[in-house]
């Protein structure tokens, strides 16, 4: 698993706090390592990765499952955050599939059942060639409307011509 993927999405969530962490980084691509198509769906291993998270912030941080960010703000992590910081954690995953017809069909009807935006982004960047022009453009809309600009910028950055 690409380390620099994860690296980028521990940075999403938990600042530097937790992207220079070497056990945190290799806990996170073990998770997604272990991965089998077939043998489990994607709500399972995002179930997986929400269980490992919570262990691991829980040992890092402890009860209060509080950290602060670069800026000096305290984040509190609640268990309502779980399912979307480990839909981040995904995308180093997602972002490795081959650009296959099998991949680009679980990824968008992983995304339309659950509004994964690590779905959506490996869709954007990834398959462009099998997305059809208005799910770009419903992208590129839920995007600007739901994320911070600097994340916006490394989807638009990042997208192949």
């Amino acid at each position: 698993m690409e380390t620099s993927l994860i690296r980028d999405a521990l940075r999403n969530c938990f600042g530097s706090f937790l992207a220079e962490d070497p056990s945190m980084i290799e806990g996170v691509s073990r998770v997604l390592e272990s991965f089998v198509p077939g043998r489990e769906s994607f709500g399972d291993l995002s179930r997986r990765m929400e269980d490992f998270l919570f262990n691991a912030l829980y040992d890092r941080l402890g009860p209060g499952m509080t950290f602060r960010m670069e800026d000096g703000s305290a984040q509190r992590i609640r268990l309502s955050d779980l399912p979307r910081l480990a839909d981040e954690m995904l995308y180093p995953l997602f972002a490795a599939f081959k650009p296959w017809s099998l991949h680009y069909e679980r990824l968008h009807a992983w995304w339309m059942e659950t509004g994964s935006f690590s779905a959506m982004r490996a869709l954007y960047l990834h398959f462009s060639a099998f997305l059809p022009e208005q799910d770009r453009l419903l992208i590129e809309r839920v995007v600007r409307e739901n994320l911070p600009a600097a994340q916006q910028a490394a989807w638009f950055r990042d997208r192949p011509e």
